[in-house]
């Protein structure tokens, strides 16, 4: 990046209500919102991991439009990410933001949630009541030291602004002619994870237990209970499938990420049934996720994966 390019970025940014200050010294590059569905909206965010050209901005970004306001869906990675959120939704509505949901403790997803809490002081923040012990335990100080690392300091300025709205399996939110269903399923990619149905449009926001044309990391997760997970989601009849990377899709794209952790499992149920070890899983998975090979992470992730698929298989065994 140029210094001409940054100081082009550097500018006072205008929210909603008012002209106010940037909390940031840096600015995310504008993306806009993608009309996914009736009342929703999704920036669907690159698919690479943070890096300094993206200044961290990774995941998918979701507004909600009811008739008390708009409800967004994890405002992003930084404070930086959690502006431009702001900006852009002035494309889409001029209604004040109502409330904010986090899907998952991973830090991409919900530490532009500073700037939504700047702007909108008293919206509630929703997120799994593990999530809410998390933050407190300090995982979202770890996030915000790697997000910084990560973007050569592209982040800066981001603090921890965790929920304060604890939420479990089956709660209902409503938020004026809207009705938000949580459902938890035990750990899946996370130990915190909700997915959030908007119950009157046939919308599911799934966070991270599915992606689409990328692959996650899943070292906090567990491969049956994600596989459990999305299974019991699809029981939901939803016509709008909202990834917490990748493209938002129907339900046919929810099943191809499920058939991903289903294949990476069964190679490593085959390696421990013929006696392998979990070093011999990556040439099994290779050949079983062939069609997944251009997914973004793909390389970098199916080694641990299958690793750690071997280990969850031989731990089933005892």
């Amino acid at each position: 990046m140029t210094i001409k390019h940054i100081a082009h970025l550097l500018f006072p940014v205008v929210l909603l209500g008012g002209l106010i200050p940037s909390l940031s010294a840096a600015v995310v590059a504008d993306r806009p919102f993608d009309k996914v569905a009736e009342n929703t909206w999704v920036i669907h965010g690159p698919l690479e991991m943070p890096n300094p050209e993206n200044q961290g901005f990774m995941n998918n970004p979701g507004v909600v439009l009811t008739s008390e306001g708009a409800v967004i869906i994890d405002p992003g990675s930084s404070v930086q990410s959690g502006e431009m959120v702001l900006r852009m939704l002035k494309a889409v509505t001029d209604q004040p933001v109502v409330a904010v949901f986090n899907t998952h403790i991973h830090g991409d997803h919900w530490l532009g949630n500073q700037a939504i809490r700047a702007a909108y002081p008293a919206a509630p923040v929703y997120g799994h009541t593990e999530m809410l012990a998390m933050v407190a335990d300090g995982a979202g100080d770890n996030w915000v030291e790697l997000m910084d690392r990560l973007t050569d300091g592209a982040t800066k300025g981001t603090r921890v602004v965790g929920p304060d709205h604890a939420l479990k399996h089956g709660d209902t939110i409503k938020i004026g002619n809207k009705t938000f269903r949580i459902h938890h399923f035990g750990q899946a990619h996370t130990r915190t994870d909700i997915m959030i149905e908007v119950t009157e449009d046939g919308v599911v926001f799934l966070g991270d237990n599915v992606t689409a044309e990328r692959i996650p990391r899943m070292t906090d997760g567990n491969f049956t209970g994600n596989i459990n997970s999305v299974d019991s989601i699809l029981e939901v009849n939803a016509s709008t499938w909202v990834p917490g990377h990748g493209p938002t899709g129907d339900a046919a794209m929810v099943k191809v990420y499920r058939d991903f952790l289903a294949a990476v499992y069964a190679s490593a149920r085959q390696a421990f049934d013929e006696g392998m070890d979990s070093s011999d899983v990556k040439p099994i998975a290779l050949k079983a996720t062939v069609k997944y090979r251009d997914w973004a992470g793909y390389e970098g992730e199916i080694g641990p994966q299958g690793a750690q698929a071997y280990m969850e298989v031989e731990a089933a065994e005892f």
